[in-house]
């Protein structure tokens, strides 16, 4: 009997240490693991929202919202959960669907009362929604509590069904909402063109042949006046170059991802006004020891008609202002005429006699003489500018660039 109860007993040593460590695995066991699951799970919704800022920056707006909708299911913390709601209340703004747009921002603010946006990151109708929202629902915000430790996120309330997007835009806070995907926009613009930063790449070997040109028609001129056949020795000249014009157009441009896309494609017609001006004395000094020396006074013009197609980048596409780079090309017709007049004086020993003349030609004329063989003309265009939206849909604009010479443009558009 003592030795059955010494095994008995020696067996409830054995269980009780065993029966210890299983209570106590069973008491502390739940505690990480319960914890590795709710950093889980917001590891999980910080990932869901990362994916959906992509897809919205690629302006793929349905696709971004049912991402920060399940970032939403997925969160507890208020950190999480506002820029899940902001991410789908800007979705919902994008794609026409104010309705839902608000209840989201309300969800926003029930998270976070004091979160404020601008109209430097958002455009300005949104900014207008938020604040209408705000206002409206002044007792509800800061109302949001996170759930009991142990409770699982309630699940985000699907939005309204909606049909066909209309094509009428919708109206939110007495402004506009931008129609669903892509935007256009109607401008008009006026630029001073000139060379004048730029002529020290061809201004020498410009004059030097505008120079000759003039001597040539002199001395061919005072050959032919008299029986004396002048042969040119040393020449010089003083012309000044000057360069001026203007150039104005109509466009229309595209924005391929809507208001807030940065990159947009333009199309316009432009009239171009280009003079190239050369003025001041040229001497013809003659083997025989005479000499003529004119006032020369020489221009190149021409009016080019192009149709231009550029592409533009916005810096800041959200932001009412914002600096852009526009590059572009264009293509019109070479027309137009080169002329130009003298008036000096002749003088051999003791004479004198006036020498005066003209020549004019244009461009197709110089063409059939094979002066010029271009009869079309490229314009290039890069310039880098800045625009403001002053009020509601009408966009001031100006820029400084090359526009097969330098441009000073201004301009007004007015978007779709």
């Amino acid at each position: 009997m003592d030795r059955a109860l010494s095994g008995r007993r020696q067996a409830e040593m054995r269980i009780f240490p065993m029966a210890l460590l299983a209570g106590f695995l069973a008491l502390v066991a739940p505690l990480p693991a319960g914890a590795q699951t709710a950093q889980d799970r917001e590891n999980r919704a910080a990932s869901y929202i990362m994916q959906a800022d992509d897809l919205y920056s690629r302006g793929s707006y349905d696709k971004a919202a049912e991402v920060y909708r399940q970032a939403a299911l997925t969160s507890v913390s208020r950190l999480n959960l506002s820029r899940a709601y902001m991410g789908l209340s800007l979705c919902y703004f994008y794609i026409n669907d104010t309705a839902n747009a608000k209840v989201n921002i309300l969800k926003v603010l029930e998270i976070d009362p004091q979160k404020e946006v601008s109209s430097l990151f958002h455009p300005q109708t949104y900014v207008d929604l938020f604040e209408e929202v705000k206002k409206e629902n002044a007792g509800r915000l800061g109302r949001w509590q996170p759930p009991p430790a142990g409770e699982e996120p309630r699940a985000v309330e699907a939005p309204a069904k909606r049909g066909q997007v209309p094509n009428v835009t919708a109206v939110a806070g007495a402004h506009t909402i931008g129609p669903r995907g892509g935007h256009w926009e109607i401008g008009f613009h006026y630029s001073s063109w000139g060379l004048d930063l730029a002529k020290s790449m061809f201004e020498e070997t410009l004059l030097d042949s505008t120079s000759e040109e003039i001597r040539q028609n002199v001395t061919n001129q005072l050959n032919s006046a008299s029986s004396v056949h002048l042969i040119p020795s040393t020449d010089s000249h003083d012309l000044a170059f000057d360069s001026q014009g203007k150039n104005y157009g109509a466009e229309i441009r595209y924005y391929p991802r809507g208001r807030r896309g940065s990159m947009s494609v333009g199309f316009s017609i432009e009239q171009t006004n280009i003079k190239l001006l050369m003025k001041g004395p040229v001497t013809q000094n003659y083997s025989d020891g005479s000499s003529a020396t004119v006032e020369g006074d020489a221009v190149v013009e021409t009016n080019p008609v192009t149709t231009q197609l550029s592409f533009r980048w916005d810096f800041v596409p959200s932001s009412r202002v914002t600096p852009y780079f526009v590059f572009g090309l264009g293509l019109g017709p070479l027309n137009g005429d080169a002329r130009y007049t003298y008036a000096g004086t002749y003088i051999r020993g003791s004479q004198q006699a006036a020498v005066t003349g003209e020549w004019l030609k244009t461009f197709d004329q110089l063409r059939e003489d094979e002066d010029i063989s271009l009869d079309l003309l490229l314009m290039v265009h890069a310039a880098f500018g800045l625009k403001a939206e002053v009020v509601r849909g009408v966009i001031l604009q100006a820029e400084a660039g090359f526009w097969d010479g330098l441009i000073l443009r201004v301009g007004l558009a007015f978007r779709l």
